[in-house]
């Protein structure tokens, strides 16, 4: 698993940030994915922490698959 976390910047022409930034999460594989969410690690530390840090209500989730354009 990788992952980043990125903040909006100001960008001349376009409109302001919809959401105060973005994280993003690679897995190698779906079953990794599951095996990640189901850790005694997540579910244990991270899952109960994250509406101290996060709006749940405000959450949008989006499940992509890399593709190499050439």
């Amino acid at each position: 698993m990788q992952g980043t976390i990125s903040d909006p910047v100001p960008a001349d022409g376009y409109p302001g940030p919809a959401h105060d930034g973005l994280a993003e999460i690679w897995f190698e594989n779906w079953g990794d994915h599951e095996a990640f969410f189901a850790s005694s690690n997540y579910k244990e530390l991270v899952n109960p922490d994250e509406s101290t840090f996060i709006d749940m209500d405000s959450v949008a989730v989006m499940v992509t698959e890399e593709m190499a354009v050439v």
